[in-house]
């Protein structure tokens, strides 16, 4: 209950500041870059090795996390450790609850356990399988309360951009997303619009921005100024060779890449445009 007051009197003071100052050029949000690699069901513990040793070779200036299979978590995390390269770890996804008959599922204490800071949560491809957006918001509030950050991932599908529903699609799933969390510090978001994921297709960068927009519009809706610190990255066949046009957006924060951060110079190369 403390928190939420004090979540609340936060907001109330950014709200009258910014309003205070809304011509001038005194408040000026600078919010983090984050460039996500997911590696889904891919790589071998040698070739996992192999491709942390060869990213982890140097600091970036953004933050960067990388997401293996469960079983690479801890070895990536070694890895990582006995480098000298900022790289974060982050997990593919979570259980709602803290412990139980989950048979396959990891708890988000289990991947705090092994040295994850972020999870992906709401995939497509997870959504695909039934996970609703209610049980995304659930997966939300476990990994806050464990001190995780959580990607979350929205976007339409194929049909649904056909019929014009994007941004009515978005909203339901960031509004249903974000029930009941006051603090969007650690709160980072994923715009993947579905027909766009392992296709070869992608948004256009403007295509992109104009969804990015709205999603702000969204959040701040219901939570005020706070939607100005979220980072909301683009993610759908994200390439070197595109990723400097989605740089260029002013609200894409970064990218979530799959294929791509399987090859360590593409995926350097995706790192780059965004520094």
């Amino acid at each position: 209950m403390t928190q939420s007051i004090e979540s609340f009197i936060e907001t109330i003071v950014r709200k009258t500041i910014t309003e205070k100052f809304a011509d001038t050029n005194i408040i000026d949000s600078k919010r983090r870059t984050v460039i996500a690699a997911n590696w889904k069901m891919n790589m071998s513990l040698e070739t996992a090795g192999s491709l942390i040793t060869q990213l982890a070779d140097t600091t970036y200036s953004n933050t960067v996390v990388v997401c293996p299979p469960y079983p690479y978590l801890y070895p990536v995390k070694l890895l990582l450790n006995q480098s000298t390269s900022n790289i974060q770890l982050g997990g593919q996804n979570v259980h709602e609850e803290d412990k139980g008959a989950h048979t396959g599922d990891i708890s988000a204490e289990m991947l705090k356990d092994v040295g994850c800071e972020h999870v992906i949560i709401g995939h497509s491809e997870r959504r695909m399988i039934g996970e609703t957006d209610e049980l995304v918001n659930n997966k939300v509030v476990k990994a806050l309360e464990k001190k995780l950050t959580p990607i979350i991932c929205i976007g339409e599908t194929a049909e649904q951009y056909d019929q014009g529903l994007t941004k009515e699609v978005v909203s339901s799933q960031i509004q249903t997303a974000l029930t009941g969390v006051t603090d969007l510090s650690d709160i980072v978001i994923a715009y993947e619009p579905v027909w766009a994921i392992g296709t070869g297709k992608s948004a256009t960068a403007e295509q992109a921005q104009d969804i990015h927009e709205y999603i702000r519009s969204t959040i701040e809706k219901s939570h005020g100024v706070l939607a100005d610190e979220v980072p909301i990255l683009y993610g759908g066949s994200v390439k070197a060779k595109n990723a400097e046009e989605f740089s260029k957006m002013k609200d894409i924060d970064g990218v979530l890449v799959g294929g791509a951060s399987l090859n360590a110079e593409e995926f350097k190369s995706i790192i780059q445009a965004f520094a």
